[in-house]
């Protein structure tokens, strides 16, 4: 297992979590983040953790942070569907140039490479698991509701371009819909904050479209178990937990976990018209049981219940 590690958007969900994942296990941690959505706060106050305020895209700091760490974990990236049809640019900027520059030091350097990726890659289905051998097809290009999967399917074939050119041992995970305490700009949070302020929560469409829910405690060991199978040519692998559940039944059991008489209320699609939804996102996760030899432990009440706890503190007045 790695003993330092470098994480790019390590002030992030995922990326402080697997934080304290790898503190768990004796490494020491360098964190890069320009915290335009992840928040210092959420590091460890632990002296075995560094943290960078900067940019992926920032080329000669990155080779710097790489040459200091055995294993190089890429997690930064713009979240959240409202952020990336606001500034799409941005999104697309992370995805290719930081992404382009973290794998060349990784390369380089010969550092093993774990690259996050998305489900959003797959675009929408017919609700069957989707496996990692399936062909990719988010959409048209001109629709910036798929910028992010552009972004993030460019920076997998940047990766494992390196991986078969010049030997980069890598990992490429998908992440399907990770969630947990400090997660802002996604249904989770919002569901609860509306619950927690009374309701109504509120549901676009008819509430029919299928998530599957990871705890991010659950991604974080699935990740830290990862690191050491990256294998010359590269792996692919969704990280998700396949239990679909629709958005009408996630809203209901927040709803049943904060307060059952809150009301929940039906909305036109996000986003205005012209918006393209996924009705469907459910993954496959065969390889990733073989790979890592673990099963989620967090299911997704007990992940609700410790997002109420965390925004019922967050909201009460000190």
């Amino acid at each position: 297992m790695p003993s330092r590690v470098l994480i790019t958007g390590g002030c992030g969900l995922i990326g402080s979590a697997l934080v304290r994942r790898a503190l768990d296990s004796g490494a020491e941690v360098l964190v890069l983040d320009n915290l335009s959505s992840g928040n210092e706060d959420f590091l460890p106050d632990d002296d075995d953790v560094e943290f960078v305020q900067g940019d992926v895209c920032d080329d000669r700091l990155v080779g710097e942070l790489v040459h200091e760490c055995d294993h190089v974990v890429h997690l930064a990236a713009g979240l959240g569907v409202g952020r990336i049809v606001e500034r799409p640019t941005g999104s697309l900027r992370q995805g290719l140039i930081g992404t382009e520059i973290v794998a060349r030091h990784a390369a380089v350097q010969r550092r093993p490479l774990f690259f996050a990726s998305t489900s959003e890659v797959y675009g929408d289905s017919e609700g069957e698991a989707l496996d990692e051998d399936r062909c990719v097809g988010f959409g048209s290009p001109d629709r910036v509701r798929f910028t992010y999967a552009a972004g993030k399917t460019a920076g997998e074939a940047l990766v494992f371009a390196y991986a078969h050119e010049y030997g980069l041992l890598a990992t490429v995970g998908r992440f399907f819909n990770v969630t947990g305490p400090c997660q802002e700009d996604a249904v989770v949070p919002r569901f609860v904050d509306q619950a927690l302020a009374g309701g109504p929560l509120r549901v676009h469409d008819d509430g029919g479209q299928t998530r599957s829910f990871l705890d991010v405690r659950d991604a974080a060991e699935y990740v830290w178990r990862l690191l050491p199978a990256s294998p010359r040519g590269g792996l692919l692998v969704n990280i998700g937990r396949d239990a679909p559940v629709t958005i009408l039944e996630l809203a209901q059991r927040v709803r049943d976990l904060v307060d059952r008489r809150v009301e929940i209320a039906h909305e036109p699609p996000a986003y205005g018209e012209g918006f393209v939804p996924i009705r469907y996102r459910r993954p496959d996760t065969k390889r990733l049981v073989a790979c890592t030899g673990y099963e989620p432990q967090h299911s997704l009440n007990d992940t609700l219940r410790t997002c109420i706890s965390y925004r019922r503190a967050e909201h009460t007045p000190r």
